[in-house]
């Protein structure tokens, strides 16, 4: 359909979660991934992020850090103790920049820690980056 961004159509659809407490975050990264070719589900936060990664089994989950009822950090500590939750890839996409939150979530095997405010193309590139990682890496298994 769009080739927006300059990423070929995909052969099969990738599945992302976007988890923020914020509306506006969420229908932008939303649309721009859907015209990306994207299947995109959303949560508002934390618990309700765990909900649908279970049901719904994303490749990847961009995941706000300051969220009310489960925080970003709470919700991938808990993710991580899951047997289905231990490969879904996460990227952090957070406006905290403490180094001890980008440490906590390193040690949780985050894939990437975005800072917001960010750049929707540059997200999108990181975004491809990490599905072909994760792809060769099943493939070569």
């Amino acid at each position: 359909m769009f080739d927006f961004f300059g990423f070929g159509k995909k052969t099969c659809k990738t599945r992302i979660l976007v988890v923020d407490d914020e509306p506006n975050i969420v229908q932008t990264l939303k649309d721009r991934l859907e015209m990306n070719e994207y299947t995109v589900f959303t949560a508002g936060n934390g618990q309700e992020c765990l909900n649908v990664a279970q049901e719904q089994s994303p490749d990847l989950i961009l995941l706000d850090v300051i969220m009310p009822i489960m925080d970003g950090h709470e919700t991938l500590e808990n993710l991580r103790k899951q047997e289905w939750g231990k490969d879904i890839s996460v990227m952090m996409l957070t406006a905290r920049s403490q180094a001890q939150d980008i440490t906590r979530a390193k040690a949780c095997g985050i894939e990437d820690y975005i800072i917001k405010p960010f750049d929707l193309s540059e997200l999108l590139e990181k975004i491809e980056s990490i599905l072909e990682r994760k792809k060769s890496t099943v493939g070569s298994r």
